[in-house]
């Protein structure tokens, strides 16, 4: 069965039952006389009750079914609800009066609008009961409504989430592809057999970067390995005078994680705004670092050593610091001193 149609045989079943539980009150208990109650209570009057009260409930399942299309402004607005809920209760107390009224109608008794004492106050308890009833119903109608909205609207947040960070992550293989091109050009020229190894390592890294273009996280260990592979790139335009010394214990490389392409940003962007030569040869420094909340940091650090005219666009490390922001709210922390530049990316566990 499906679920409107387990909600629509639910409402029957509650409208059916709240009918019939009203129409036996007031007539049993009510100011009709007992020798007309047993008149009154036959199977085909307790049908026609059924018949009226699901024709009234149904009504207001259309209502609440209209409202949904506008629950942000009606839910916004507590003058709104308050209304609604007021209107539905003096509906359905006007639908009891009525009721009791048709009865003394077909009884042809005196004054059939006018209510005694014991009439009046069955006519309040029975109106109370069913506001209860009808009440909790409608409530959970509403709550159950608005967690399937809040699930849409969740999920709907996270596909935008997911899409805008593989947008800033593919940001990253274009500029990367066209330096890499530029350096291979310039080997081929001037140092063919450099060049091969060069296209070997080149090979290497892309195939890693498509291994992880639709992953959110990789692992420590595997961007490590991966970086190993990126920095033979440049030594064999640069020589051995890239290094990069690692700090790292065991366990966290198999534990921690972090987005693809992090380290590789790092240490593009080392290379490309330091001068680095044979006599002047860098050695980048990673370690895991622990903040004053005890948070596990990944520290990339290198001597400054800025290039002549050179000009920080900022990209890669704004980049970066996008999709930590989308992936955790926490954003990379760069110190930049005299002789020094250092960079922190929070490690995650997953």
């Amino acid at each position: 069965m499906q679920p409107n149609s387990r909600q629509y045989l639910g409402d029957i079943l509650l409208y059916s039952g709240l009918g019939c539980f009203s129409y036996f009150f007031l007539v049993r208990f009510a100011d009709i006389p007992l020798r007309y109650q047993d008149r009154l209570l036959t199977p085909e009057a307790f049908v026609a009750v059924m018949l009226l009260f699901n024709g009234v409930g149904l009504g207001m399942r259309y209502i609440q079914l209209r409202l949904r299309r506008s629950y942000p402004t009606f839910l916004g607005s507590r003058r709104q609800m308050v209304l609604f809920f007021v209107l539905s209760g003096a509906f359905l107390f006007l639908l009891n009066y009525l009721l009791l009224v048709s009865v003394k109608l077909l009884l042809d008794m005196p004054h059939p609008f006018q209510l005694v004492y014991k009439g009046t106050r069955l006519l309040l308890i029975t109106w109370l009961t069913e506001l209860v009833i009808v009440s909790q119903s409608v409530s959970n109608r509403f709550y159950k409504d608005l967690l399937a909205a809040y699930r849409r609207t969740r999920q709907l947040e996270e596909t935008a989430l997911r899409a805008r960070y593989m947008a800033l992550q593919t940001q990253l293989n274009p500029h990367f592809l066209f330096n890499s091109l530029n350096t291979l050009v310039a080997e081929i020229e001037y140092n063919p057999q450099g060049a091969v190894s060069f296209t070997r390592n080149l090979s290497d890294v892309y195939r890693y970067i498509l291994a992880c273009q639709d992953k959110r996280l990789v692992g420590l260990r595997e961007e490590t390995e991966f970086v190993d592979t990126y920095v033979e790139l440049h030594r064999v335009r640069l020589g051995d005078c890239l290094t990069v010394a690692w700090q790292v214990d065991e366990a966290v490389r198999e534990d921690a994680q972090l987005p693809p392409l992090t380290l590789q940003v790092l240490v593009e962007n080392i290379v490309k705004h330091n001068v680095i030569s044979p006599s002047r040869p860098m050695a980048v420094e990673v370690e895991v670092v622990s903040d004053e909340e005890g948070f596990p940091w990944l520290r990339v650090s290198n001597p400054l050593r800025p290039k002549l005219g050179a000009v920080s666009g900022g990209h890669g490390l704004d980049n970066l610091t996008q999709r930590y922001r989308l992936l955790c709210g926490k954003e990379i922390r760069v110190q930049k001193g005299e002789d020094c530049f250092t960079v922190k990316v929070p490690l995650l566990y997953e």
